[in-house]
């Protein structure tokens, strides 16, 4: 089998065993994913970034305790703790340009420019949206709808029952409803 084929897990085994090209293809993998998590609760880029590699070497330094659970759910837990940390003692709320707050990939070929500003703009106002809600309720969005997790690996995440996490992403995803209505945006 090809490292390219394996599932998140086995690499995880693999670079417990010392391969370095497993422990890459995790970072190929799963960087994007962890930087949208650790953005969504810093706020700031420089901090994203900084968690995001502390992320890793954490995980370099650790996988021999790996015991095969969820490699997704280790990351993302790891990930959110060092945000949470580092936002704990800079205590800061800084706002980023919300066009590179999370790291969506449009596919803008073939609109009229009229439409592609106003897409912009319409990404940019949703966008502006989740980042006001409040860190529990962003946290479920960016987990669930940009970075796909599944609720049981939420669950795992966050230390809180999967019961908890759909009602909590339900009742997320509905005051993001009310702020969208309310501004107007779509």
């Amino acid at each position: 089998m090809k490292i390219t084929d394996m599932t998140l897990e086995d690499l995880f085994l693999l670079a417990k065993k010392g391969s370095g090209t497993a422990f890459e293809q995790i970072v190929i993998r799963t960087e994007n994913e962890i930087y949208n998590l650790a953005l969504s609760i810093t706020r700031s880029r420089e901090d994203a970034e900084d968690a995001t590699q502390e992320t890793y070497m954490r995980l370099w330094k650790s996988l021999e305790d790996y015991k095969g659970a969820s490699a997704k759910s280790y990351l993302f837990k790891t990930a959110r703790n060092l945000s949470i940390d580092i936002v704990r003692k800079k205590n800061k709320h800084e706002i980023i340009d919300l066009d590179e707050a999370i790291m969506i990939e449009d596919s803008d070929y073939g609109l009229r420019p009229d439409e592609a500003y106003i897409k912009k703009l319409t990404s940019a106002a949703v966008r502006e949206c989740v980042y006001s809600l409040p860190l529990p309720m962003r946290e479920l969005i960016v987990m669930r709808d940009i970075d796909g997790l599944t609720y049981s690996e939420m669950a795992e995440v966050l230390g809180i029952p999967e019961g908890s996490v759909k009602s909590g992403l339900f009742r997320a995803r509905e005051r993001l409803r009310r702020l969208i209505i309310e501004k107007n945006i779509l």
